[in-house]
């Protein structure tokens, strides 16, 4: 019965670090999705590209910040000249840290996500 317990706590520890790194980067893929839908709307309110760009980046850093690291927003503008609208795209991507497993392992999440322009923008 020793013989066993000595053979297999290995085998279940490693099994149980699995599941819990796992489970951080499934956790960590929906704070990046979210994190790009906010900055998304955040972009799609604004005025202007510069301030959407702006309040995407301020958006994803506040809303990742302390789930991983040195989060980043790229924005793209589809705008329609004729009618005023288009689409905001955002991209948000950041380092996950799995350091807690003992192996220094990292991972880069990214997320996409595409809006249409806000019809009553903010003004200013």
């Amino acid at each position: 019965m020793s013989a066993e317990t000595v053979l297999l706590a290995p085998v279940f520890i490693l099994f149980l670090m699995f599941l819990v790194g796992a489970g951080r980067v499934v956790e960590a893929q929906g704070e990046v999705n979210g994190a790009a839908r906010d900055a998304a709307r955040a972009a799609s309110v604004e005025r202007s590209r510069s301030s959407g760009q702006d309040a995407a980046r301020r958006t994803a850093r506040s809303v990742l910040e302390g789930q991983c690291g040195a989060p980043s927003a790229s924005v793209r503008w589809d705008l329609d000249e004729e009618t005023g609208g288009g689409h905001v795209r955002v991209e948000v991507g950041c380092e996950l840290d799995l350091g807690f497993l003992g192996f220094g392992l990292s991972r880069r999440m990214t997320a996409v996500s595409v809006v249409p322009l806000e019809r009553f923008r903010r003004f200013g």
